[in-house]
């Protein structure tokens, strides 16, 4: 099995409960499951032990560390942990996501079509960094049944889990893109990755 190690910065006041209450519960945002010889959990700079002063539910995703004694909202908490990353889907983010990933902004697009006229309206939400794998492919030109078309002006490759659909906008070294098609490809049945075709826009 493959693990990644990661860390929660935070206060008592992410925790479950009341300012002083004992037993009081934080979460942990890992996304596959922990394991005990790798976790530390610091509570106001001072190491804590498992048992005496925690004791741990470890999970697939989310975590709980349950605080024996009384956890105040002003106490600040470090916990290193690492977790089971094994997958396609990590190979993707482990390998060409982390070595050749660059931040894009994208700014996710509503159109909407009249309902008489069939015009469409584009409507822009808030921006957002992410990253992501981008290359500006050859221009090709197939021959279909209304002529020359360009295929795509840029593709990217984002993760499984990002959140990408048609129409976005996709800004990278001060050009705007367009999401044409997202298609989420599989090994053996297996997501590994989104692949996404762009238009230049301007």
């Amino acid at each position: 099995m493959a693990y990644q190690t990661a860390q929660t910065n935070t206060t008592g006041a992410s925790c479950s409960g009341s300012d002083g209450d004992l037993n009081r519960v934080l979460t942990l945002s890992n996304t596959g499951i922990t394991r005990q010889n790798d976790l530390l959990v610091y509570a106001s700079g001072l190491a804590l032990t498992v048992s005496n002063e925690y004791i741990v539910s470890h999970n697939t995703t989310s975590t709980q560390i349950t605080f024996l004694n009384r956890m105040w909202d002003d106490m600040t908490i470090l916990v290193s942990y690492s977790q089971n990353i094994s997958g396609l889907a990590n190979d993707f983010e482990l390998g060409p996501l982390n070595d050749f990933g660059v931040s894009v902004t994208r700014t996710p697009v509503t159109m909407t079509p009249h309902n008489i006229t069939g015009q469409k309206t584009y409507t822009d939400g808030s921006d957002e960094s992410i990253t992501v794998v981008f290359t500006n492919p050859k221009k090709a030109y197939p021959l279909d049944k209304s002529g020359l078309t360009e295929t795509a002006d840029g593709l990217m490759f984002t993760k499984t889990t990002q959140t990408i659909n048609k129409y976005d906008k996709i800004t990278h070294n001060s050009k705007i893109y367009r999401v044409n098609t997202v298609d989420l490809r599989k090994f053996n049945g297996t997501s590994m990755f989104q692949r996404v075709t762009l238009f230049f826009v301007e």
